[in-house]
């Protein structure tokens, strides 16, 4: 108790000392604005003072909060600081005590051994579960991963498995990055779903959407049914995809689509490729209809050549994936990114 009423005097000298500089600077500063008159110095003075408490004390908070965000994120990082903090300190109260020999042998010595022994026995592997992106495990967890272990289950995943894992991930990250894009572009609160039509499958598809470039949908929305994907989701060799076109569809000034068929992902490694075929359905009547309906039909073709050429030549987002099937990729971040590319 008596401790942590030394920590908060010496908390509040500080903060006397902190106001006490303000309130100098404010004197200072506040007659130069004011031009030497009475009632305008002394409002400078007021709005100086003010304002440098709060710059100041907004910063000493982002300080804090980016401290704390580190303890939490990177714990192994500010335990070797603290170590390192605490066997200086250490070092030095012992050589006021004992020559430098005895000092070295009970401070520095200990530190060196414990960093030897995390350098021997501590790894960091990928967990994209994690806010972090990785995971501190020790040597034998470390030689499990490589072997391709999931350690949170601990077992190797068969690669049918794994690979729907990292796709079920993925679209599940995506919903959330098309629901923040979508917020931060028409500032209002949209819900993304999957969906499927009746009438539209892999042989029909480019002929149904292409079809539709003289109407003013794409798809007749209505008669889309949302859908769980999982059913449809078949994984060939390297390749996931679907045995039906899978439908994304969001809403806002205008209607996208983004379609998934039966190459969605690609696999590598450790590493994915994403394909979509992606419109944008506007229709705009205040054109020429004729003249529309051409702009719509260069569009479309302009897309599916696109869309082709990502997976004949391989053009598409590389992310990531561990062996439990999380993927890397930060939907708030994408969201942020494809906004500003805006």
């Amino acid at each position: 108790m008596k401790k942590v009423l030394k920590i908060l005097k010496i908390l509040f000298i500080i903060f006397i000392i902190i106001e006490i500089m303000i309130a100098i600077g404010s004197v200072v500063v506040g007659p130069t604005i004011g031009r030497g008159k009475p009632e305008k110095d002394i409002f400078w003075m007021l709005v100086c003072f003010f304002v440098a408490n709060v710059c100041i004390y907004e910063y000493l908070i982002k300080i804090i909060v980016l401290f704390y965000k580190g303890l939490i994120l990177y714990p192994l990082t500010y335990f070797k600081v603290f170590i390192i903090i605490f066997f200086t300190i250490l070092f030095f109260k012992l050589r006021k005590k004992f020559n430098n020999k005895i000092a070295f042998k009970y401070s520095i010595i200990p530190m060196i051994i414990m960093f030897i022994l995390d350098i021997s026995f501590l790894r960091v592997v990928p967990d994209y579960s994690s806010k972090t992106h990785e995971k501190t495990v020790t040597l034998i967890g470390y030689k499990k991963y490589q072997q391709g272990y999931c350690l949170e289950e601990d077992r190797i995943l068969p690669k049918d498995e794994l690979y729907k894992r990292v796709v079920i991930d993925d679209f599940t990250k995506l919903l959330v990055c098309q629901d923040n894009l979508y917020k931060m572009i028409y500032n209002s609160i949209t819900s993304h779903k999957y969906e499927i039509h009746k009438d539209i499958n892999l042989d029909n598809y480019k002929d149904y959407l292409r079809k539709n470039v003289y109407s003013k949908e794409y798809v007749n929305y209505k008669e889309l049914e949302p859908v769980d994907y999982t059913k449809y989701l078949v994984v060939k060799n390297n390749t996931a995809g679907f045995t039906k076109p899978i439908i994304l569809l969001g809403w806002g000034a205008s209607v996208s689509i983004t379609v998934y068929t039966d190459i969605a992902f690609e696999f590598k490694d450790n590493t994915y490729r994403t394909y979509s075929f992606y419109l944008i359905d506007k229709f705009d009547e205040r054109e020429d209809k004729e003249k529309e309906y051409k702009y719509r039909l260069r569009v479309f073709n302009h897309q599916l050549l696109s869309y082709e050429a990502d997976i004949k030549e391989k053009r598409s987002y590389i992310r990531k994936f561990d062996n439990c099937g999380y993927s890397n990729f930060d939907p708030e971040k994408e969201a942020i990114e494809i906004y500003n590319g805006i």
